[in-house]
């Protein structure tokens, strides 16, 4: 934001060495003019949103002024993403909040500042490819135009908002590079994709799950009973079975489609037909497939503690290495064609679902490329070189998610499974000099293989000043990656490994890859097919959902996904519950590994263009179908080529409503518009409570059974207190009556009784997963609530909907998970823990922690369910959160929806504060028409610019997020002047 005193000198530059006649902005008010850095004149609007505009004769130019103008509006944070990412935020913060150190110390073991050094210097090798020598002009440009800003940060020509001080000091900045904007654009992806946690938390929890219940000792009856458990509750089975395509694409026949866009080879037969089908992959291993090795507990202990998360004390407890990642992030994006749309159009919608913070995570930019005529007197180009409208991380020039004229296209998390986590044996090496690692190579030799290590130096700080560091010492298996390490979160310091056996992690994205190369070029492309080629190469994989102004449709999930041996696919949960799966941890002796140089062909990896039916629906589920049966390994196999991509889906639900809102047309069926499209976006209809809901009503009316009371439920009804009877009286009567609206409403609202109700359901939620699962789950050591929602949503699905695929009790024939395993007696059903939870949920909800009243008329959701969101820089405190100090509500903005809901705004269920924990960061909706620009809409939850002297520092998010609007971003020059507020000039 400027410095008051700038005003004066602008005024006075304000008429000196601009050529009117060519600027394109020539009517707003000059705010700003600047004789730095660019070879040619370039104008910037500020619109009326705070979305600068860049018009510039040429890439480098454009790229120094949108990073000089990126830097204006969102430095600090730009610092921080760079930080988190390269593993030195420490620097600045961990002087006051030493739990930073361990989160450079985990991030540190992704080496991303190292890497993407390693991609600038092949972007700049001889063997590049020609796009390369753009794309490096492009992040030095950027970095030239940040630093430039800096200096005149630094010598006085700008201020920043006084209260970001406190966790920023622009006099230690140290200066941007062109490796930042790499490492941003690297961790982003990286974190899109990052999975080897949540595999190390599965492999714990089954191989616990395994020892204690279905090996019970025949000396304790209750563990009996729960043999098979262990596949209840690792349930892989989603609860909606809605997939953007119906299995995986080109294996009867071969369409000649590619996720990465290329031709596919010559056919003999124009049908295309794939070559042949084989058995399933669960089938293709020996009889007796190789075990999954046991990994000691003390290994996975470790391994957890090096993974958690800062403590929840920390301003950066929400970031981390899962920043962009799952189970928080997801996203809705779906693209109607001319079928249903009509009319020739095309029409995406979607939303990208992370961590809410402020500033918002991603950041709104336009950039104008047109050459000036040159001296031959040819005619200028018909169209810009480049004309890219969308939303970056700050500090990655370009767009990540956006449009040209041609194209738009957004992205989502794909859940593919590019991480491997192996186990190693270690001992001395026989010749001396170190530990090794025991492996049989690809040639069947059995070697031991040294260790390697780098050293890293953690430096330790106060905004910038070094106070201090500490050396951090890092294993790395060559062959497959590095080892996890321990560490001591009280000193802040990693353990050296001692034990004889630790966990070593792979990932496709391991080597330097071409983020910003991608990226640059799906902004250049002209349809949907060259938005396909813009990312062949990905390594790791996105959802991409694409329209173009050809009435084209197209998703694809373009990624490097490792081909492993037969045996690596063998797990059954079933028949074969010991053997090695790619999402448990597998044996780092080699017969796990990856098939050298083999990744699977871009021509089955989930992707569509143009479908039958129209549509192309994704809400970051199962992209086609493969774990619909809970077993995602019984694929078949083609070519040779074993058909698997991933079990990490959402559990379905978003998908399925956003496919039965959309439809499928027909006779009679109004063509689909762009306002319809952005209705969907806005649902809060309750997926999940409309889903269980029905089984929490057969529950209660099981209490008047005309039979009498079942036997199951007749000592607790024998025994519940009268004040129990009216709680269940009142949840009956508002559980009926639910429509599964979700309305933040208030007691004087027609909406109320959806309000309470929804209150009530989702409290129910906490309860009744901590009386069903929470006991077995402490019985093996693992708190019930390190699965993820969508985890416990597919095992409380089940025990409500499918309770025969579960293990039953004899007793009640009714699951075993309900019965409580700790207590002695009688097995428990379900029925009366449904009814124990509602009762649990209704007392809480009266209580003060709750509502505070026992009237349900004064319950509203949006008293529990708010969203405040919290400042992405450690130090600024309150101040820059949001609401802020003085709001009218400063607990939180009252919200709708739950986290099924397509409007999602998740609240979790681990605990009963149901603040909202994410939620969209960008929605879109774009229109496509033959012969006319893309048209799009969006809404931020924020504003342009980090600074509260700004009025586009949270105009956004009140105007548009907080009310489920959107609005028109501007694209054309007419009507970015219409829109427009301010310019600026740079000569």
């Amino acid at each position: 934001m400027r410095w008051p005193a700038v005003f004066a000198i602008l005024a006075v530059l304000a008429g000196c060495g601009e050529n009117t006649a060519s600027a394109p902005f020539d009517g707003l008010p000059l705010d700003g003019d600047f004789t730095v850095g660019v070879d040619a004149p370039v104008h910037v609007a500020r619109d009326r949103y705070g979305i600068a505009h860049i018009v510039a004769g040429s890439l480098g130019d454009a790229a120094f002024v949108q990073g000089y103008v990126t830097a204006h509006d969102r430095l600090p944070q730009m610092d921080v993403l760079r930080r988190l990412g390269a593993g030195t935020l420490a620097e600045l913060y961990g002087a006051s909040d030493p739990s930073v150190i361990d989160l450079d110390l985990e991030m540190r073991l992704h080496r991303m500042a190292q890497r993407a050094s390693e991609t600038l210097d092949l972007l700049k090798s001889p063997t590049a490819l020609p796009v390369d020598r753009e794309v490096v002009q492009l992040v030095e440009r950027f970095a030239d135009g940040v630093n430039a800003y800096v200096a005149d940060l630094q010598r006085g020509y700008w201020t920043i908002d006084p209260g970001l001080r406190a966790g920023f000091d622009p006099a230690t900045f140290r200066a941007w590079s062109p490796v930042d904007s790499l490492v941003v654009a690297r961790f982003e992806a990286f974190s899109q994709s990052w999975s080897a946690p949540r595999e190390i938390d599965a492999t714990e929890l089954y191989q616990k799950l395994r020892a204690t219940f279905d090996g019970a000792d025949p000396g304790n009856p209750a563990a009996v009973a729960r043999r098979g458990i262990s596949r209840d509750l690792l349930r892989l089975t989603p609860v909606g079975t809605a997939s953007p395509i119906a299995g995986f694409p080109n294996i009867a026949v071969d369409s000649g489609s590619r996720s990465d866009g290329s031709d596919p080879p010559p056919q003999p037969d124009a049908g295309r037909r794939a070559p042949h089908t084989a058995a399933p992959l669960g089938s293709l291993g020996p009889l007796a497939p190789a075990p999954r090795p046991t990994v000691p507990q003390a290994v996975l202990d470790a391994a957890r503690g090096f993974f958690a998360p800062p403590g929840p004390g920390s301003a950066l407890a929400a970031l981390g290495p899962l920043a962009f990642g799952p189970p928080r992030a997801g996203g809705n994006a779906w693209a109607v064609g001319p079928a249903r749309a009509g009319d020739g159009h095309a029409l995406l919608a979607a939303d990208v679902q992370l961590p809410l913070t402020s500033p918002a995570m991603l950041y709104p930019i336009h950039l104008i490329v047109q050459r000036a005529p040159d001296d031959s007197g040819a005619p200028p180009p018909a169209e810009p070189d480049l004309d890219v409208l969308g939303v970056t991380l700050p500090g990655i020039p370009g767009v990540v998610i956006g449009s040209n004229r041609h194209l738009a296209w957004a992205a989502t998390a794909a859940g593919h499974d590019v991480d491997d986590v192996y186990l190693e044996q270690i001992a001395p090496c026989p010749g001396g000099g170190g530990d090794c690692v025991a492996w049989i190579d690809p040639g069947g030799t059995a070697r031991s293989v040294p260790i390697e290590t780098f050293t890293e130096d953690i430096q330790i700080g106060a905004l910038g000043a070094i106070t201090g560091h500490t050396m951090a010492t890092y294993e790395v298996v060559p062959h497959h990656g590095p080892i996890v390490p321990a560490i001591d979160r009280t000193r802040h310091a990693l353990i050296p490994r001692t034990a004889p056996a630790a966990l070593s992690i792979r990932s496709t994205g391991d080597p330097p890859s071409f983020e910003l190369r991608a990226l640059y070029q799906l902004a250049r492309a002209g349809d949907v097919h060259a938005g396909f080629a813009a990312l062949a190469g990905a390594a790791r994989g996105r959802s991409w959902t694409m329209i173009d102004d050809r009435q084209h449709i197209g998703w694809t999930t373009q990624a490097q996904i490792p081909l492993r041996p037969p045996g690596a696919y063998a797990w059954d949960p079933l028949v074969r519950q010991d053997a090695q799966a790619p999402f448990f941890v597998l044996p780092g002796d080699g017969t796990g590994d990856w098939i050298a140089g083999a990744t699977l062909s871009p021509r089955y990896i989930p992707h569509a263009v143009g479908p039958v039916q129209g549509t192309l629906i994704t809400a970051s589920a199962d992209p086609v179908g493969a774990t619909f049966d809970g077993l995602p390994l019984d694929q078949a196999t083609t070519d040779g080529e074993p058909l698997y991509v991933g079990v990490a889906y959402d559990a379905g639900l978003r998908e399925d409503r956003i496919t039965q809102l959309v439809g499928t047309g027909g006779p009679g069926t109004p063509a689909m518009t762009i306002d319809d499209m952005a209705r969907i976006q806005r649902d809060t209809r309750s997926t999940v409570g409309a889903r269980l809901t029905p089984a929490i009503r057969a529950a209660l009316a099981r209490l008047d059974s005309p039979a009498g009371t079942p036997s199951d439920l007749a000592p607790y009804v024998a025994a519940l207190p009268a004040a129990d009877q009216a709680r269940l009286a009142a949840a009956r009567a508002l559980l009926d009556g639910w429509t599964f609206a979700t309305p933040a409403a208030g007691a004087s609202d027609p909406d109320s009784a959806d309000s309470a109700a929804t209150a009530v359901f989702h409290t129910w939620m906490h309860f009744f997963i901590q009386r069903t699962l929470a006991d077995e789950l402490a019985a093996v050591s693992f708190d019930v609530w390190r699965l993820d929602d969508g985890q416990l949503l597919r095992v409380v699905d089940a025990l409500l909907n499918d309770p025969k695929s579960l293990v039953t009790s004899p007793a009640t024939q009714q699951p075993i998970l309900c019965d409580d395993y700790a207590a002695p007696g009688p097995d428990v059903s379900c029925t009366v823990q449904i009814l124990a939870a509602l009762v649990d949920a209704m007392t809480h909800l009266e209580s003060p922690r709750g509502f505070g009243t026992a009237d349900p008329r004064d319950w509203r959701w949006g008293k529990l369910h708010r969203l405040a969101i919290a400042p992405i820089d450690a130090g600024t405190g309150a101040a820059f959160g949001l609401p802020a100090p003085g709001d009218p509500d400063p607990g939180g903005f009252p919200r709708a929806g739950d986290g099924f809901t397509v409007s999602r705004a998740d609240p979790g269920w681990s605990d009963l504060d149901f603040s909202e924990l994410a939620g969209p960061v960008h929605r879109l909706v774009a229109e496509a028409r033959p012969g006319r620009p893309i048209t799009v809409r969006w809404a931020l939850p924020g504003g342009a610019i980090q600074d509260r002297r700004s009025p586009h520092y949270r105009d956004l998010l009140d105007r548009f997020y907080l009310t489920d609007q959107l609005f028109d971003a501007p694209s054309s020059i007419d009507d970015i002047v219409a829109a427009g507020e301010s310019r600026w000039v740079f000569h």
